[in-house]
């Protein structure tokens, strides 16, 4: 008993701590054109955005959606939580990946054409780039946080465009991306732009947090959104992603993404995550991430410091919540 009341009493201790604080403001990146785990990041981000601990000042995609739709399939969701005006910018490039790996997505389409959003196709959209500018000016310094949970393509184009505004504005940079202490095989969001993220990885001027895909495997969300109303653009994103020969709705996905929006917005809380810092992530030119200790910079990746139960409970809680504007 003495235990379930400490236990209540933190719970509501730390609930009154995260309305108390100032919110979270951040930028999202974001490669919205395959994996529905960016649909429910997105969707992870608004929840917390309803719960005052965040405000999403920017969403831009980094990898070129065959369907030219990533940004529609964005605002479909950004309109779903009553959040229709936040900006959107689209890299035009795309990501530097194999071709075989730009296959039609299985969701972006549906979401844009489906549900209701006022945005054109990612062709006709400011360039990435433009939006992070635009979006950086106008903040206070040391004060926005990034969340990239795709290729680093857009944090290249920026570090290299204009490296004193991100030393002057960002706080800290939260990246999906890599495997720790080192990979076997490239992790898919490097490999996208491995170019790109040796330059981010030598060059990015500020603190760097980074979730290695061993955090998302040990995770699975998606099925908390079966019983959510088919009006939901992230629920429809789960149901058309193939997985394990059905869908991520009925079977859940790796919540690589998703667990870097709460990263992002909450922090390196103790209670959750194991920090490991004094070193430096290196990658190699085909995309192979190792943390090193020969020297430290400002890195530091994160290890699941408690039974991924909780944190997948938490994260499915926020992921199925519904809008506070529809509630």
């Amino acid at each position: 008993m003495r235990f379930l009341l400490f236990h209540t009493f933190s719970l509501i201790f730390l609930s009154l701590s995260l309305a108390q604080a100032e919110p979270v403001r951040v930028i999202f990146d974001t490669d919205m054109a395959n994996d529905c785990d960016d649909a429910g990041a997105l969707a992870v981000l608004h929840a917390l955005a309803d719960r005052g601990e965040v405000e999403i000042l920017a969403v831009v995609t980094n990898r070129k959606c065959p369907g030219n739709s990533s940004a529609g399939a964005a605002d479909a969701i950004n309109t779903w939580y009553g959040r229709p005006d936040i900006p959107i910018g689209t890299d035009k490039d795309g990501s530097k990946s194999p071709p075989r790996w730009n296959k039609a997505s299985s969701y972006t389409s549906a979401l844009h054409e489906e549900f209701p959003n006022d945005t054109p196709g990612d062709d006709e959209l400011p360039n990435a780039l433009e939006v992070y500018l635009e979006t950086l000016r106008s903040q206070p310094d040391q004060s926005v946080v990034i969340c990239s949970v795709g290729a680093l393509s857009n944090l290249e184009d920026l570090v290299r465009a204009d490296e004193e505004l991100v030393k002057a504005k960002v706080k800290e940079l939260f990246i999906m991306g890599g495997g720790f202490p080192r990979t076997h095989h490239p992790e898919t969001n490097i490999k996208l732009d491995p170019a790109a993220a040796v330059t981010v990885t030598n060059e990015w001027p500020t603190p760097i947090v980074w979730q290695g895909f061993e955090i998302g495997n040990a995770m699975y969300n998606g099925q908390e959104l079966i019983e959510a109303p088919r009006e939901n653009p992230v629920r429809r994103a789960y149901e058309l992603r193939p997985f394990r020969g059905g869908n991520s709705l009925d079977h859940g996905k790796p919540n690589h993404d998703l667990a870097t929006v709460l990263l992002a917005v909450r922090g390196l809380q103790e209670e959750h995550w194991t920090v490991i810092d004094k070193g430096r992530v290196v990658i190699d030119s085909d995309g192979h991430t190792e943390w090193l200790r020969d020297f430290p910079k400002r890195h530091r990746y994160v290890k699941i410091k408690e039974h991924p139960r909780i944190l997948t409970g938490i994260i499915g809680e926020l992921l199925a919540a519904p809008p506070a504007s529809r509630k």
